[in-house]
């Protein structure tokens, strides 16, 4: 199976009229109006309300079904000085809703406890060993963040021995809820919430503002870790938290946020959703992977600089560790793949090893996924035959759904859309390979397997303005839901490609010159990360169409734009 690299160009129709009505009531330019447009806005009012997200855009908590249950027993275990558990999950999300709720008992002056089982040696989710342990440490209230939805038996043996649970969670239900004192789940079945796409970093937060009748602020930045991390889209509620959010950590008021900062030298940077995606969340996320996730968790709950620093610094050292066991995974795996898989055959890759991480098989996966393009299981078998993993999609596959028909040969399962969870038997790999491809091929079109590069506007190069910039600037916080805007310049002239730095893929491009000569100083700088791969589709003087986010480069004082490169291709007008 050859590497992917051609992509299969969308861009949206525009609706003209709508277009004219927006641009001339909101006073912003055409590009920017196409973008808000592509991201399903069509009145003046929601494009005010995206551009300028508030608190008043929160939704009442107590829509999600449950939340008078739960609020009523969360002030009753306070009121009677209970032993609170909170019972979380190993990643980002799940450490920091367990840290959330950590400082809102420690301020309502309880000490809960936390618990999160360790990713190699219990899995994930409830078990009934820790569920026995947290009972006989005298635990009458436990409350998942993270897990919960699917663990119908676990949580009926904790009902069993006089504990009660909360289940904050955003996991896919199954047909049989768990009988919990309240199940938070925005995508339980029965549920009337609106939004769908809070992370239990979201839910925590809910809970708590609906325990407390009012909004808290101060647990913001650790909302925002937990959504972006957790890949949540950045629309509705989560457009507000995370903007909110991202100003906290980039002022770190929270001493193991700036500690973390420090250590991997942003001290002074401003925070955006890239800069938690690929550098403080995986760094939290290494505990988890590698060794202990209560160390991340103590990490946002520590009010000792000391202590802050510390921890920083062994997570900072575990993330090398882990990118470095990631590498020889991706090698190994990229190995298999083109020896063993057939794209024209397979709908999906599934590969196994008894010598791969199981905390590392997830990102191994997502990184498989962007080279081939197809429904990716990374599995690690331990040396009981029990295959654990980690499962990514891609656009148009249910994960969950495509695992649901492989459920009897799955001893558990459990995710999203597009990132699941799975276990199961060695022997029973060979079969379940066949399964799932069946059910890819069965979901998908052949067109489906080729990924798509979605343009939100064409432009001029008289367009490529810093005012621009600005603009589209103005739209973040990016991510899922709300990706970069990324705009299209067609017939342009390569000058000058190379590679510079770790494959990096770097050019200049100008115009080529009409009657009246090039426009400005008809050169702007290209930048392509990891694109170096690309050099052999260019060549200087032949007219190219680039897909690019346009960004605002400062050097040497000078201010000017720069093109960071998505795809490149021949020019169609060529």
């Amino acid at each position: 199976m050859a590497t992917v690299y051609s992509k299969r160009w969308v861009q949206p129709p525009c609706d003209a009229e709508t277009h004219r009505q927006l641009a001339s009531e909101l006073g912003l330019q055409a590009v920017t109006v196409s973008v808000l447009m592509n991201r399903g806005i069509r009145t003046p009012e929601a494009a005010r309300s995206f551009l300028s997200p508030s608190a008043s855009d929160l939704l009442d908590p107590f829509q999600l079904n449950e939340m008078d249950r739960a609020v009523s027993r969360i002030r009753e275990a306070v009121r009677r000085s209970e032993r609170v558990v909170i019972y979380g999950d190993y990643d980002v999300d799940g450490m920091t809703a367990t840290a959330l709720y950590l400082n809102f008992f420690k301020h309502q002056g309880l000490e809960a406890d936390f618990y999160i089982p360790h990713r190699q040696r219990e899995g994930y989710g409830l078990n009934e060993a820790a569920i026995r342990e947290l009972h006989g440490r005298g635990t009458t209230l436990l409350i998942t963040a993270d897990c919960g939805t699917t663990s119908v038996n676990e949580i009926r043996l904790v009902r069993s021995l006089g504990m009660d649970v909360i289940v904050t969670d955003h996991h896919e239900p199954t047909a049989e809820l768990p009988p919990a004192t309240a199940l938070l789940n925005p995508k339980r079945a029965d549920s009337g919430y609106p939004e769908k796409g809070l992370c239990t970093a979201g839910l925590a937060f809910k809970v708590i503002c609906a325990a407390t009748g009012r909004l808290e602020s101060d647990g913001l930045d650790l909302v925002a870790l937990g959504t972006i991390a957790d890949v949540s889209p950045l629309t509705g509620e989560n457009r507000f938290l995370v903007k909110e959010g991202l100003k906290h950590l980039t002022e770190g008021r929270r001493i193991g946020i700036r500690a973390l900062k420090e250590t991997a030298g942003l001290k002074d940077t401003t925070v955006k959703t890239g800069t938690v995606g690929f550098a403080l969340a995986p760094r939290i996320n290494a505990a988890g992977r590698l060794t202990d996730a209560r160390e991340g968790v103590r990490l946002l709950t520590t009010p000792s600089w000391d202590e802050a620093q510390q921890i920083a610094r062994s997570l900072n050292l575990q993330n090398r560790q882990r990118q470095a066991i990631e590498e020889k995974m991706l090698k190994e795996a990229c190995a298999r793949v083109e020896s063993e898989h057939d794209p024209e055959k397979d709908g999906c890759i599934v590969l196994a090893s008894r010598d791969w991480h199981m905390g590392v098989v997830g990102i191994v996966a997502a990184r498989l996924v962007e080279r081939y393009y197809r429904p990716t299981v990374l599995l690690a078998i331990g040396s009981d035959g029990l295959a654990q993993g980690s499962a990514r999609s891609i656009a148009g596959f249910h994960l969950c759904e495509g695992l649901k028909r492989c459920e009897d040969l799955l001893i558990r399962y459990g995710g999203h859309y597009a990132a699941a969870g799975l276990t199961l038997l060695e022997r029973r790999i060979p079969t379940f390979r066949e399964r799932f491809s069946s059910a890819a091929l069965e979901a998908l079109s052949r067109e489906a397997f080729c990924p798509r590069q979605m343009i939100d506007a064409s432009v001029e190069w008289e367009e490529l303005t810093l005012r621009l910039v600005s603009e589209l600037d103005g739209l973040a916080p990016f991510g899922p839901a709300n990706p970069e805007p990324t705009l299209l310049l067609r017939a342009i002239t390569p000058v000058n490609p190379r590679i510079v730095g770790d494959n990096h893929l770097k050019l200049s491009v100008r115009r080529p010159s009409g009657p009246s000569g090039p426009v400005g100083d008809g050169v702007l700088d290209v930048i392509g990360f990891r694109m170096g791969d690309r050099m052999a589709a260019l060549r200087e003087g032949a007219g190219m169409d680039l897909a690019f986010v346009p960004e605002r480069n400062i050097w040497q004082g000078r201010e000017r734009i720069q093109l960071r490169l998505k795809d490149i291709r021949r020019s169609v007008e060529d």
